[in-house]
């Protein structure tokens, strides 16, 4: 790769960067409205757009009308725009001359034709972005009807990648929308299969699935070495919203067992990011294989329920450890650790699937231990310390005192107040929220100090109106504001590392303007700016010449759009040739 990188910054005497989606900033309005001419002369090779040809809008077309500019922002999140082409009474072309054709909405990538649309079957927000982006993932999304089509196609995959099969009992639903949203986001990383065919769903089903409802499984192909074998499917539980389809995808690319070596209470996973418990199964060298097959048998049961991790006895006290193999720990702040004594893998299932059983279990527990009080009674002593311990350890793991909490009064001239303001916005009561708040406290504990970054928050529970003013639409999100200046929103994943990385890339220009020669080649070594160095990112140098003044301010454009994901440095000084 590093030889590819030479070759590539020694061959080209400038970058330029094309973003197949610019979003527009403030106000302005999303829906274009175009002459026919002008439209056309528009269309961007690889650009995908949405257009609608209209005399004059009658009555009855105009609830469409509505719907089609409603959808224009949701779509322009894909690279997607949406015009409204106002067609001259005298022009008889192919699109505006013909009474049917204005009865439909065309889908262009570049100036080629992909998709008619009857305009009754783009009857709301949800149908318009999900026939759309169906139209647009052809080869990320395959539509099967039989369960023939579907065998093939996880044949195909076993041993390569994993397959999400969603059944949606109708095309333009919510639904199928939230599908097409995940496929436009993880359709590189796994091959997504859709179908409305209830008879289809109960094919693969064991049991009577409700066909009214929609579904999603998870194909586990990747895994399957027997090719004779269907591959493992595991479905998800909750309702067929894009939020859940990321969090189900995400559980499902988490390891299936992991291997502790360290004090469990410091232990975090995916699994209590997300709210999700966390199993440990007790081991020790001498039963290690037999350990974790059990570990993995469970795992396979709990998936996308709870996570599950092999631990070591080693690294928990043998105090602890007298009477139990397993340990649960919950996304609960401030509980400690329940160390339980089961029999069978049965038990651990219902542990975690009945939250009733681990009362019930530390009840049986706890009558045994009284039948010989006076041997344990010192153990028992130890035991109110540790929990007490591990209670007042919990709480000092979120200094939220470094995070400045913001109110309606406060919000709006903090923003003013620091030349960057870091601000999670998070509902009190959900749990992934407390989860991104435990990493956003170590965030604040690792960014204490750095000149110009304020960390705040909104609980968005006590102050709505800030919430719904800053477009915020689910929880938990964070926004960058620059002083005076734009927003930048991170969308990426909740740990304390990807968070820092963020931020401290988001105090640096982007693009970057080097002055120099030697400033352009010590940032290509990650020596400039000094204060990434520690950090581990993407760099991009743009070189352009003075006459490439396009070119350069798209390259600004995009450095705009990418601020805290990368960096990019940009020269352009007379002596562009010789670097």
């Amino acid at each position: 790769m590093s030889a590819q990188k030479d070759r590539w910054f020694s061959s080209f005497s400038f970058l330029l960067f094309c973003a197949s989606s610019i979003p527009t900033h403030g106000n302005a309005r999303v829906l274009q409205e175009l002459s026919p001419q002008r439209y056309f002369s528009a269309l961007q090779a690889g650009r995908a757009s949405l257009a609608y040809f209209s005399h004059n809008v009658s009555p009855a077309a105009q609830p469409f009308l509505e719907q089609i500019e409603d959808s224009a922002e949701a779509l322009q999140d894909y690279g997607i725009s949406v015009v409204k082409v106002n067609c001259p009474k005298e022009d008889v072309s192919r699109y505006c001359g013909k009474e049917n054709a204005l009865r439909k909405a065309y889908l262009f990538r570049g100036n080629m034709l992909i998709r008619e649309f009857p305009t009754d079957a783009l009857f709301d927000v949800n149908s318009i972005v999900a026939n759309v982006l169906f139209a647009l993932l052809f080869n990320e999304v395959k539509y099967v009807e039989t369960l023939a089509d579907l065998q093939n196609i996880e044949n195909a995959l076993k041993g390569k990648s994993n397959m999400v099969f969603a059944y949606v009992p109708a095309t333009g639903t919510a639904e199928h929308r939230a599908v097409m949203e995940a496929a436009f986001v993880y359709g590189t990383v796994h091959q997504f299969v859709l179908t409305t065919e209830a008879t289809l769903l109960k094919d693969t089903s064991s049991d009577e699935p409700d066909v009214s409802s929609a579904w999603l499984l998870f194909c586990h192909c990747q895994r399957a070495t027997d090719l004779a074998q269907p591959c493992r499917r595991t479905a998800m539980e909750q309702d067929l919203t894009i939020l859940n389809i990321h969090r189900h995808l995400k559980l499902m690319g988490a390891p299936l067992v992991t291997e502790v070596a360290e004090d469990p209470e410091k232990v975090s996973t995916v699994h209590l990011q997300l709210g999700l418990p966390l199993v440990f199964i007790l081991s020790q060298k001498e039963t290690y294989e037999a350990d974790r097959r059990t570990a993995e048998f469970v795992a396979w049961q709990l998936l996308g329920k709870a996570g599950v991790a092999l631990l070591s006895r080693d690294f928990v006290g043998l105090n602890v450890l007298r009477r139990s193999n397993i340990a649960l720990k919950t996304p609960d702040e401030g509980m400690p650790i329940k160390y339980l004594l089961l029999e069978d893998t049965d038990d651990v299932i219902t542990l975690v699937e009945d939250k009733n059983k681990v009362k019930q279990i530390q009840e049986g527990e706890e009558e045994e231990e009284d039948e010989d009080e006076k041997e344990n009674n010192n153990q028992d002593i130890q035991d109110d310390e540790v929990v007490e311990a591990v209670s007042r350890d919990k709480k000092r793991e979120l200094p939220l005192e470094q995070i400045h909490v913001l109110t309606e009064e406060t919000f709006h001239s903090a923003l003013l107040e620091t030349a960057r303001t870091v601000v999670l916005f998070y509902a009190s009561w959900e749990a992934v929220s407390l989860a991104v708040l435990q990493s956003y406290a170590e965030v604040a504990d690792h960014l204490e100090g750095t000149q110009g970054v304020l960390l705040s928050r909104v609980n968005c529970w006590d102050w709505p109106v800030i919430c719904t003013e800053e477009n915020v639409t689910q929880f938990p999100t964070i926004k960058i504001y620059e002083k005076g200046e734009r927003s930048v929103m991170y969308n990426g994943m909740w740990g304390t590392k990807e968070l820092t990385i963020f931020i401290m890339l988001s105090r640096v220009s982007c693009p970057l303007k080097l002055a120099t020669i030697d400033e352009a080649e010590r940032y290509l070594r990650g020596e400039f700016p000094s204060e990434l160095s520690s950090y581990h990112h993407t760099s991009l140098l743009g070189v352009f010449s003075t006459a490439t003044s396009e070119a350069r301010e798209a390259f600004e454009e995009a450095g705009n759009i990418l601020s805290g994901r990368v960096t990019m440095g940009i020269y352009f000084e007379d002596d562009a040739l010789a670097l």
